[in-house]
């Protein structure tokens, strides 16, 4: 699946497409990285883009990633760990998968700022089942 294709597929992700305004920035079998330009309703108390954000931002990476082969794949486990506030105007998440089993696969989720700064680090556990 290319990025036009990951693009046509995910369109009905109402969350990450009218909520955040995640943007589909590369896709292959197994990998993906996404965006988000940081704006006003991204941004928590204390001015800083919020934990729920950046994990979602996580969570559609891995998404994309996991579901671009023939199989459906879904959240089994996640954990992410925030490293620190991002800065600049966008947030990127690349995930690459780890394992790929017979129906459980891992991936490790990498989210930066503008700048390559490390904002957070997650690890998703996904289950894979034949599409419907």
């Amino acid at each position: 699946m290319n990025p036009e294709e990951a693009r046509a597929f995910f369109k009905t992700d109402r969350y990450a497409n009218e909520a955040t305004d995640i943007e589909i920035v590369d896709v292959k079998e197994g990998y993906a990285k996404v965006a988000i330009k940081i704006q006003d309703k991204h941004l928590n108390g204390n001015n800083v883009v919020m934990g729920g954000c950046i994990y979602t931002l996580a969570d559609y990476a891995f998404g994309i990633a996991s579901n671009c082969g023939p199989m459906a794949c879904v959240t089994l486990s996640s954990n992410i760990v925030f490293n620190s506030a991002g800065k600049g105007e966008y947030l990127y998440a690349e995930t690459e998968e780890i394992k790929s089993g017979r129906t459980v696969c891992n991936y490790r989720v990498k989210v930066t700022d503008d700048n390559g700064k490390i904002v957070a680090n997650a690890d998703f556990v996904g289950y894979r089942s034949p599409r419907t």
